[in-house]
């Protein structure tokens, strides 16, 4: 007959085993492949509001229509976003309540990652009118001038300070996700070494924005109306020339983009996972398919996506 003291042991000991199969409370980090984001090369030309210039040093018979003077939307100035990668840096924590009635789970997880692209500004340093007399007529900026070109590059090449490694011209993008989870399976009963789970929530984001004409007159600002020849023009992107910031122009842009990683962005995500933990030992393993729901664009400006598949591989501790 199994004394009285035996039979509590049992129980305890397997209490034990139920409770720690997961815990009530855990924490988790983990290792991400983000690959919601894209953007397409592109030249895009840029016409600035605010930039106009005299004839002075521009070769050819000029228009009456332009003797006056050379408004930013008719001169051949260029951006470049080429080379879009993922670099695979991305990584995070999660925090969860693994005992929720009704719900099963409750989670916050983070992510933060890195991508890189060639960005670039291409400017013209000299210009000889070839458009004739239809100015009118020609939407293309090249059809009215032949132009000789210098390139800026906006990269992080000109920084001591790295990125997590990063070289060309950044993207960063920090991302939170409240989880409600529902338990699926759970095997074997009693212990639940494998809990197989599905749920959604909602996200936000604070991502970099994205090389465009409007981030770079947000960082040379009063710069560009300052602006009186074709000289001006050249000096104005070139990496000789130092800003009254005390920055080059490049470096100025470089830091107005990474100025505005707080720029928030809101979504929801469907959430399909796996967790994994031997009884009584803390430690599990976990692996989170998210499908990313953007609510809007992640930039005003460029598309570059948003839609898609996050998936997150990590190790956990449970309480």
């Amino acid at each position: 007959m199994i004394s009285w003291r035996r039979g509590f042991s049992v129980v305890l000991l397997l209490g034990m085993l139920v409770s720690s199969s997961f815990g009530i409370a855990g924490i988790g980090i983990h290792w991400g492949n983000d690959f919601t984001l894209h953007m397409e090369d592109k030249d895009e030309w840029v016409a600035f509001e605010d930039l106009n210039i005299d004839t002075a040093g521009i070769t050819g018979t000029l228009p009456n229509a332009l003797l006056s003077g050379i408004s930013g939307s008719d001169l051949p100035i260029y951006i470049s976003r080429t080379d879009w990668r993922n670099t695979r840096i991305n990584g995070g924590l999660k925090v969860f309540i693994d005992v929720i009635p009704v719900l099963d789970a409750v989670e916050l997880s983070t992510n933060f990652g890195l991508w890189e692209y060639d960005g670039s500004i291409t400017y013209p340093t000299g210009l000889e009118y070839v458009g004739g007399a239809n100015y009118a007529n020609v939407t293309n900026p090249e059809e009215l001038f032949t132009p000789e070109y210098d390139t800026l590059p906006i990269t992080l090449e000109n920084y001591d300070a790295g990125f997590g490694g990063l070289r060309k011209t950044p993207y960063m993008k920090l991302q939170f996700d409240l989880t409600i989870r529902k338990y699926i399976a759970q095997l074997p009963p009693v212990v639940k070494i494998l809990k197989l789970y599905g749920g959604g929530g909602i996200s936000l984001s604070f991502a970099t924005p994205v090389l465009s004409k409007s981030l770079i007159e947000d960082a040379l600002g009063e710069s560009i109306e300052g602006v009186g020849n074709l000289d001006d023009l050249t000096n104005l992107f070139s990496e000789q020339n130092t800003l009254p910031s005390g920055q080059t122009p490049s470096e100025a842009i470089v830091k107005e983009l990474l100025g505005r990683l707080m720029t928030p962005h809101f979504g929801m995500h469907i959430d399909l996972g796996v967790m994994v933990k031997i009884p009584v030992i803390p430690l599990g393993v976990y692996v989170d398919g998210k499908f990313m729901i953007p609510f809007g664009d992640m930039d005003k400006y460029v598309d570059i996506g948003g839609l898609g598949i996050l998936l997150n591989s990590g190790i956990s501790l449970t309480f």
